[in-house]
C-alpha cells in the first residue's frame, strides 16, 4: 500500500498492489446521480476519481486505506496543512456562534484590515466565494468605472469559469491564429458569439503584441487581465519588459490593469505583485485567503472599487452580493491563517519549493531525460520537454507529451504521491524534508524507466 514508502533492496519503490476498489464503487455510484460522475471535471483521472476520507498536515488518505503526499492541496488553496489545528480552533469558535448571517461579522473587518496592510495597490477590498466570481467582479467594476465594454486577456491562462475569462483557454493549433494577434477562440460550447468581439487575446510575454492590441482597443477597452505566472500557460517567469508595455500602454489608453492573484499570492507577504514590483489597479483574490474555505476577493484602489459603493443609499454603479460572501467561518479561517503566514513561513514554503524543483531537475539529468520544471516559491509544474517557454504556445503539449506526463502523474500515485494529471504542484507549510525526500524517491521510481 502507498504511503510513506522506502526503497526496496533494488532501490526503486513499490508501484504493483496499488488499488482502490471503494472509490471506484463509489465513482460508479456517482455516475447515477452526478453528469460525469464529479461536480469538478479537474478530479476526473483514469480510471477513476480518487475519493478522500481524511487529511492531516501534508498527507491525505484516501477512502481505501491508501496514503499519499499532497502535491496539489486543493489547486493551490490549502497553504498552511490539511485539518490544522489552529484553523480549526478558528472555525469551531465561530461555529459555536452560528454559521451564517444576514447580519454583518466583525471578523470580516479583521481580515479586510490585514489584506490591505499587507499590500500597497489594496486600498478597499470586498469578499465573494471564489476565484471565478472576483474575477466576473473585477471586470464588471473595471467595465463600470470606465464606462467601456471589451477586455484583454493572456491566450491560454485561465481566470475561472466565465465566458469572458475563458476565451482562448483551450486554442490549439488548429484555431490560435498568428501568435503576434492570436484569435478569440471560445472554450465552452454555446458561448455568445459577442465574446470574440469583447475579449482581444495577446501572448504571454509578447511586450510589442501587447502595446498594439491596446492601443488598437484604445477607448473601447476597460482592462487588460493578467495572472502573473498561469499555470496553464506553463508557469513561465515574467519578463520585465512584457509586464511594463502592459502597465504603460493601459494607462495611456485610461483601462485597467486587473492582476489575478488567485493562485500567485501564495507566493510571498504581498503576493507576486510585491515580488514583481507591478502596481495594479484592481486584484482578484482566493484559495489561500479563506484558510481552507471557499473564498473570492477583489481588491484595489480606492476609484475602482467604489463601484461597488451605494450612491445616495441608491443601488452602486457595480451591485455585488452573495448568500455566503465574506460568511464568518470563512472569514475567520481565512484570518487565521494570514496571520500565521509572516515572511518567515514564505521562507520555509520557498524552500520547499526549491528543493523539489532542483531536486527534480537532477533526477532529469541523471536519467537523460529532456524534461524541465518552471515555478518559483511554492508552486511548479512539469514539462515532458525543453522548450524554451515564454508563453501558451511554447508550453502546448502533443497528444504524446500530454501521455507521458499523465502516466507519470498516475505512476506518482501508485508511490505515494498525489500528484494531478496535467502537472501542476503546489506544497504546503506542513511539508516537511522527509516528505521532500520521500516525494523525490517517488519522482525517481516514476519516470520512464525508473
Amino acid at each position: 500500500m502507498p504511503g510513506r514508502s522506502r526503497p526496496d533492496r533494488g532501490g526503486q519503490m513499490r508501484e504493483q498492489g496499488w488499488s482502490a476498489p471503494q472509490s471506484a464503487a463509489l465513482y460508479e455510484r456517482a455516475q447515477r446521480s452526478i453528469p460525469d460522475g464529479s461536480s469538478r471535471s479537474m478530479l476526473l483521472r483514469r480510471p477513476h476519481p480518487i475519493y478522500v476520507d481524511h487529511a492531516a498536515g501534508a498527507w491525505v488518505t484516501d477512502v481505501d486505506g491508501n496514503r499519499y503526499l499532497d502535491c496539489n492541496n486543493n489547486f493551490a488553496s490549502i497553504i498552511i496543512g490539511h485539518a490544522d489545528p489552529g484553523i480549526s480552533a478558528a472555525v469551531a469558535v465561530r461555529m459555536a456562534r452560528g454559521s451564517a448571517f444576514s447580519l454583518a461579522n466583525d471578523v470580516e473587518i479583521d481580515l479586510a484590515e490585514l489584506l490591505c496592510e499587507r499590500v500597497e495597490s489594496f486600498e478597499l477590498i470586498r469578499f465573494c466565494n471564489s476565484g471565478t466570481e472576483a474575477v466576473m467582479a473585477a471586470l464588471k467594476a473595471a467595465r463600470g468605472f470606465t464606462g467601456r465594454p471589451n477586455v484583454i486577456k493572456v491566450e491560454g491562462s485561465y481566470h475561472g469559469t466565465y465566458d469572458h475569462a475563458e476565451a482562448s483557454l483551450g486554442a490549439d493549433p488548429s484555431n490560435w491564429g498568428d501568435v503576434a494577434a492570436p484569435r478569440t477562440v471560445p472554450y465552452a460550447f454555446g458561448t455568445p458569439t459577442s465574446v470574440a468581439h469583447e475579449v482581444g487575446i495577446i501572448a504571454y510575454n509578447d511586450a510589442e503584441g501587447a502595446r498594439v492590441a491596446i492601443e488598437q482597443a484604445g477607448d473601447q477597452l476597460a482592462a487588460v487581465l493578467l495572472d502573473p505566472m498561469p499555470n496553464r500557460v506553463g508557469m513561465p517567469d515574467l519578463e520585465p519588459e512584457f509586464i511594463a508595455a502592459v502597465r504603460e500602454t493601459t494607462r495611456k489608453v485610461g483601462a485597467l490593469l486587473v492582476l489575478d492573484e488567485v493562485i500567485t499570492f501564495r507566493l510571498g507577504h504581498g503576493g507576486m505583485q510585491t515580488l514583481a514590483e507591478i502596481d495594479p489597479d484592481l486584484t482578484t483574490l482566493g484559495k489561500i485567503i479563506g484558510g481552507g474555505f471557499p473564498v473570492g476577493a477583489i481588491a484595489g484602489r480606492t476609484g475602482p472599487m467604489e463601484t461597488f459603493v451605494r450612491i445616495d443609499g441608491d443601488r452602486a454603479k457595480v451591485p455585488s452580493g452573495g448568500t455566503f460572501s465574506a460568511n464568518p467561518i470563512t472569514m475567520a479561517a481565512g484570518h487565521e491563517t494570514m496571520t500565521r503566514l509572516d515572511h518567515d513561513a514564505f521562507a520555509r514554503l520557498d524552500y520547499i519549493g526549491e528543493a523539489v524543483r532542483s531536486g527534480l531537475r537532477e533526477l532529469f539529468d541523471r536519467a537523460g531525460l529532456e524534461w524541465q520544471v518552471t515555478g518559483r516559491g511554492s508552486l511548479f509544474r512539469v514539462h515532458s520537454h525543453q522548450r524554451h517557454i515564454r508563453n501558451y504556445r511554447d508550453s502546448y503539449q502533443s497528444s504524446d507529451e500530454k501521455a507521458v506526463v499523465e502516466q507519470f502523474g498516475l505512476r506518482m500515485q501508485a508511490n505515494g504521491v498525489y500528484f494531478i494529471g496535467d502537472s501542476l504542484g503546489s506544497l504546503n507549510l506542513a511539508t516537511t524534508d522527509e516528505d521532500i525526500e520521500h516525494f523525490l524517491m517517488a519522482a525517481a521510481a516514476s519516470l520512464p524507466g525508473g
